[in-house]
């Protein structure tokens, strides 16, 4: 029998992945549903824990990913799996470094997220091939170069193009460059639009 922790704030998640837990009573225990990612490695201490399903996103703007590598550092038996409907460009790698076991985005069957767990706990790595792409704007994420990502991720973070291009270590014509051609690809005439169009779809998020 696994022993099964929820990590995740969103209500709707949470249910839906009890449902998941609960439709394998023979393989599958629930121990908690937590809301709070920092919580995760209280409820450890004081349960008996095989495996989590872990949100990137969690309460009180704890990070699934930095509960993930203090759990795996602390607990490395426990398994972690990363559980987001995010696409943020960003979760897979840190995932990667936090060492979660595998990484499965929401709003897919049952049947998938069953498997995940099973393969996962008989020490399998399952991980996606990519981010999957989103639409922003005229635009979709994989049109996208990695300098225009960085250049967003710092947009985002609530960087001007001067201190972009001091960061980026290019000139600043550079950075107004591929401003333009962001706001071209979005759709957008200011970068207030760039970083609400990606933000509001979660391709990069702010302080993740």
């Amino acid at each position: 029998m696994t022993n099964v922790l929820i990590v995740d704030n969103e209500r709707i998640a949470q249910e839906m992945l009890s449902t998941y837990v609960n439709s394998a009573p023979d393989r599958y225990r629930l121990v908690g549903v937590i809301a709070d990612a920092a919580n995760a490695a209280v409820v450890c201490l004081r349960n008996q824990v095989d495996l989590i399903l872990m949100d990137v996103c969690t309460e009180n703007d704890e990070s699934g990913i930095d509960a993930t590598a203090a759990i795996k550092q602390s607990h490395p038996q426990i398994k972690v799996i990363i559980v987001t409907s995010a696409p943020e460009v960003t979760f897979l790698e840190k995932a990667r470094i936090a060492n979660a076991d595998s990484f499965y985005y929401k709003n897919v069957s049952e049947e998938k997220l069953l498997d995940v767990m099973g393969r996962t706990m008989a020490g399998e790595h399952i991980w996606p091939d990519d981010t999957p792409p989103v639409k922003i704007g005229n635009a979709i994420s994989k049109e996208f170069t990695p300098v225009e990502l960085k250049v967003l991720r710092y947009l985002v973070d609530g960087y001007s193009v001067v201190e972009t291009a001091q960061a980026m270590g290019v000139k600043e014509s550079t950075t107004r460059y591929h401003v333009d051609n962001l706001k071209d690809k979005i759709g957008v005439k200011t970068i207030t639009g760039i970083v609400r169009m990606v933000t509001k779809t979660q391709l990069i998020l702010p302080e993740f």
